[in-house]
């Protein structure tokens, strides 16, 4: 798509003029199809640009209010909302499992605690045996397999990339202690109160807002450029026997399944959370007001740094948050936390320069782990302008 063709809407500050440039790139260069980034500074919004389109035939133009599904972006909305509920006393980080699920005891799991699970130690990264790909859509089911299921590791010995089941998880260990569902509790105490259009979970009137999704296609030449371990991950993806492909393929969802309606109704609040990049640029700029301090510092210390079981690479975890590390960027600083989405999608927070940003995507790329190229090449033109 020629970026000279593009309309790009909406408005960035003077300073930040690169940033619109380094935005029509992903364009001009074919990676992206409809995109848009927002970004913060002091709390101000001084980024905020859409462009593209949100469907694969190119007639639909991206709207200011459009949603885009984030993928694992979501997951630290998820565990903002489960730190929030220990900052009210509802439940302790140390305190085992079992104590708030009974059921989770099954298969010596009795160990395993808040801590755990927000940090990728738990070993709970999928199942065994083959499960129905309707499983995670009936919230009962999943966390009725998960209490039963056995873990893949020792827990808090090793960690891995929880990917689709940390939602459930600490999800239902929120649902236990203070009666809401992660998609109820993000809208009562975060969303309406801060004015955030993010949400877990879709109501009918919010589905004509939402752009489709375009799976990842691998360009030439594009796999020489994966490291070894992205292309022993991208191998283990088929192989529901090993942690990977248990993680990522036991279900397999099927073809388009990010662009159904049951897909964008259900709570599945690992990956699929659908905003605004406004929207969720403003949450990280707001997050000291939904975290005490102190819980805040514990969420971004590092909990989890090393070889990934399930991702094969190396990778970095507070409590529910990706941190920055130069083989594993969130971000360009260090510092940074936040958490990527499949397919390029990223959002951060750099607490010494006071800047949040979200850049999300349709066009998914194939191999990524944290951000896209996209979003890379921005950030780092946005690092530029300060």
């Amino acid at each position: 798509m020629s970026a000279s063709l593009l309309k790009l809407q909406g408005a960035s500050d003077a300073r930040f003029e690169p940033v619109r440039s380094a935005f029509l790139e992903g364009f001009a260069q074919g990676r992206d199809v409809g995109a848009t980034v927002a970004v913060t500074l002091n709390g101000e919004l001084v980024v905020d640009l859409w462009a593209g389109y949100r469907d694969r035939k190119r007639t639909l133009p991206w709207e200011k209010d459009t949603l885009c599904c984030m993928f694992s972006v979501t997951k630290a909305m998820t565990a903002i909302c489960v730190l929030q509920a220990v900052a009210e006393g509802s439940l302790e980080l140390d305190t085992p499992v079992v104590e708030y699920w009974p059921e989770f005891a099954a298969n010596e799991k009795q160990n395993i605690t808040p801590r755990h699970l927000l940090s990728h130690q738990a070993g709970l990264i999928g199942f065994h045996e083959p499960v129905s790909k309707d499983i995670y859509y009936d919230w009962a089911s999943v966390t009725s397999a998960l209490a039963a299921e056995r873990t893949w590791w020792i827990p808090g010995e090793q960690h891995g990339y929880h990917a689709r089941t940390y939602g459930f998880l600490v999800g239902e260990l929120l649902r236990r202690t203070t009666g809401f569902t992660v998609g109820q509790w993000f809208d009562r105490c975060i969303a309406q109160p801060l004015e955030i259009d993010f949400k877990v979970g879709l109501a009918d009137h919010d589905l004509m807002r939402c752009a489709d999704m375009l799976p990842a296609r691998i360009r030439a030449g594009e796999q020489k450029n994966w490291s070894s371990a992205m292309q022993t991950m991208m191998k283990s993806f088929s192989d529901v026997t090993t942690p990977t492909g248990a993680a990522f393929q036991n279900p397999s969802f099927g073809p388009g399944y990010m662009n159904s309606n049951q897909f964008r109704k259900a709570e599945i609040p690992a990956v699929n959370g659908h905003g605004t990049a406004r929207g969720v640029a403003s949450f990280y700029a707001q997050l000291s007001s939904l975290l005490p301090a102190e819980i805040l510092t514990e969420a971004t210390t590092t909990h989890s740094l090393g070889p990934d079981t399930v991702l094969i690479s190396l990778t970095h975890f507070g409590l529910g948050l990706m941190l920055h590390h130069e083989e594993s960027p969130i971000g360009i600083r260090d510092g940074s936390f936040g958490h990527a989405g499949a397919g390029g999608s990223m959002a951060f927070y750099d607490p010494e320069a006071q800047l949040g940003f979200c850049f999300v995507m349709n066009q998914m790329q194939e191999g990524v782990v944290t951000g896209g190229e996209s979003a890379m090449r921005i950030t780092r033109s946005i690092y530029e302008c300060l």
